[in-house]
């Protein structure tokens, strides 16, 4: 009697079995929990096949390297599954006929997706593949009527044979690769009217040469390859955009000004990036004259650092010629023009971004500062391209701008977090001795009423 009650508190309440390194566990509100090593058997050697009626959610957990055959094809009260990072493939016919199956979640390892492997999982409503995945084989999403929209990553190689047929409530299909994988006969025909297919601009001829007529190829909206010298006039914001932009760096600190944002993790190996911090200004003299003005940058060294979008900052590739800064799945800012300030007690300095070329004689006309080969400079004889920053000065007390009182004879750029810079310093005119008023004015040194006036960048009080 002792046995008999054990093994039906076994069956009852643990659903546990182990087949071969796999583990599973099969809980009362119908969720299957599969753990350990190595490969999901076919439908006939899985230890819960006599089940399948009960389970509703499929969860892998992370050591699982396949999933076999027919593993659970016909499983009709399945809803969702979740596909960890350690499977590499999906065999034939692994949820053929799951037709409650609404929602699948796939790891960052998938290779390779079997022949009918989705095959008339009619409830299923959006996949979305990994940039991992090589192949999807035949018929591998046939008369996925739920199916609106599919994005093939330029990881995907080839497309099996009606992989995608009779999935007839398509709107899009999208290709992320420059080139076409290899394509099947009918590999994403639909029944019905045409529909767009999105591909790379620069893309649009080798795709219809690969599809033929009867698709609407088109350039993607959600896909913007940025030159360094090309124009952006973006005028409305695009969201979950895969977006790159390609120019030639040095290995000096160079301006750079972007519409989208980046992770440390985008630039950390090819790049140094320094944001703006403050800026600080010098009497090395003691002498009551302001010699040197530093603008301090901070280079940013750790995971919580961002680039963000409509913002200036220096970069600094690690080694010279073209290179590409890029992200996937973002949001894309229009063309603004953007600013930051930073003031001293007599100066204010103002950073732009542009994003259209600036003539060189509208820098040298409005006193521009910018960075070129390593410098900056106010003379320059080239002009600004797009997608970076310039600097202009304004004196704080004055409405007539600049004035040689009270500026700086030096202004240098210093990045903190290394020794050198590669930005040289810059040498302005000397400063006169000239006594303005807080509104800028200037005043007859001999003659002052009682007040507060500024000399060479420090306030005095006359009584």
């Amino acid at each position: 009697m002792r046995k008999y009650l054990l093994l039906l508190f076994f069956t009852l309440f643990s659903f546990s079995a182990i087949h071969a390194e796999i583990t599973w566990n099969l809980s009362e509100d119908g969720t299957l929990t599969i753990s350990g090593t190595g490969d999901i058997p076919g439908s006939a050697g899985a230890p819960w096949y006599s089940r399948f009626y009960e389970i509703k959610k499929v969860i892998i957990k992370d050591g699982v390297t396949n999933i076999g055959e027919n593993a659970f094809s016909h499983y009709t009260a399945l809803t969702s599954v979740e596909i960890p990072n350690s499977v590499t493939s999906i065999g034939e016919s692994a949820f053929f006929l799951c037709t409650s199956l609404t929602s699948v979640t796939i790891g960052n390892s998938l290779t390779r997706i079997g022949n009918r492997a989705f095959g008339t999982c009619t409830a299923l409503l959006s996949v979305e593949f990994p940039n991992s995945v090589t192949s999807i084989g035949d018929s591998a999403f046939e008369s996925c009527v739920a199916l609106t929209s599919i994005t093939i990553p330029n990881s995907v190689t080839s497309i099996g044979n009606n992989a995608f047929v009779n999935c007839v409530n398509l709107k899009s299909f999208t290709f992320k690769g420059s080139t076409p994988p290899e394509l099947a006969i009918n590999s994403i025909f639909t029944t019905g009217s045409k529909i767009p297919v999105y591909v790379p601009a620069n893309s649009i001829e080798v795709y219809k040469d690969a599809l033929g007529d009867n698709y609407d190829v088109q350039a993607n909206p959600k896909q913007l390859f940025l030159t360094g010298n090309n124009f952006y006039l973006q005028d409305s914001q695009i969201d979950g955009a895969d977006v790159s932009f390609t120019r030639d760096f040095t290995t000096n600190w160079e301006a750079i000004y972007l519409p989208f944002s980046l992770k440390y993790e985008d630039w950390k190996d090819d790049f140094e990036v320094a944001r703006i911090n403050g800026i600080h200004q010098y009497d090395k003299n003691d002498d009551g004259r302001i010699d040197k003005t530093e603008l301090e940058f901070v280079k940013m060294t750790d995971d919580e650092s961002v680039i963000y979008p409509n913002t200036p900052y220096l970069i600094k590739a690690k080694k010279a010629g073209e290179k590409t800064l890029s992200v996937e799945n973002t949001t894309v800012y229009k063309a603004d023009v953007n600013q930051i300030e930073c003031s001293t007690t007599t100066e204010k300095f103002i950073f732009r971004g542009n994003y259209k070329r600036i003539a060189y004689f509208v820098i040298t006309t409005e006193g521009y500062y910018i960075i070129e080969n390593g410098q900056l400079s106010n003379n320059s004889v080239y002009s600004l391209p797009p997608y970076r920053w310039y600097m202009k000065r304004e004196n704080r007390n004055s409405a007539y701008g600049i004035n040689n009182n009270n500026t700086a004879k030096e202004i240098s750029i210093r990045v903190v977090g290394e020794e050198t810079t590669g930005v040289a310093n810059i040498q302005h005119a000397s400063p006169n001795t000239q006594t303005y008023d807080l509104n800028g004015r200037k005043v007859n040194e001999n003659n002052l009423k009682p007040g507060i006036y500024v000399r060479n960048g420090r306030k005095f009080v006359v009584k």
